[in-house]
């Protein structure tokens, strides 16, 4: 006869650990330490962080440096790609041409401003020339996404 455990509703279940997030100030007084002659383990110590955070913030010390110099918040988690090209301008473009629209109280579809998008894409894109090809497709996800990062909750 197998014999199975019973699991008793009482116990309570160990809690998943959230994770933590390291903003840049942080990571570059690591990088501090680390350069000023301290070991990983006695910064990991310090810092209340495990060895392979410290190791892994070390490991990709360059690119938050290239972020600090880069003007990004101190206070920042993320570090993100600045983007360039004509899809950047055609997201500035049609941000301008959307408050216009709001200005001038017209009503905004969804189908309206996919279109508005890709039109002034393809015109970006011919300005920039042949070597440039990368792709656009104005889906419905990439519009809540443009929604959310200029914070146009309204439309």
């Amino acid at each position: 006869m197998s014999t199975k455990r019973n699991l008793s509703l009482s116990t309570p279940q160990p809690a998943k650990k959230e994770r933590k997030a390291i903003d840049l100030d942080t990571k570059m007084k690591v990088i501090k330490q680390y350069e000023g002659g301290k070991k990983v383990n006695v910064i990991a110590h310090d810092t209340k962080l495990s060895h392979s955070t410290v190791s892994t913030i070390l490991k990709d010390k360059e690119r938050i440096r290239e972020a600090v110099k880069g003007f990004e918040p101190m206070r920042s988690t993320v570090i993100t790609k600045p983007q360039s090209g004509p899809i950047h301008e055609m997201k500035k473009l049609l941000y301008i041409w959307m408050e216009d629209q709001i200005q001038k109280r017209t009503p905004l579809s969804l189908f309206t401003v996919q279109m508005k998008a890709r039109s002034l894409f393809q015109t970006l894109k011919e300005r920039a020339g042949e070597d440039y090809s990368q792709e656009f497709v104005a889906s419905t996800g990439w519009f809540q996404r443009f929604k959310k990062r200029f914070q146009m909750h309204s439309v």
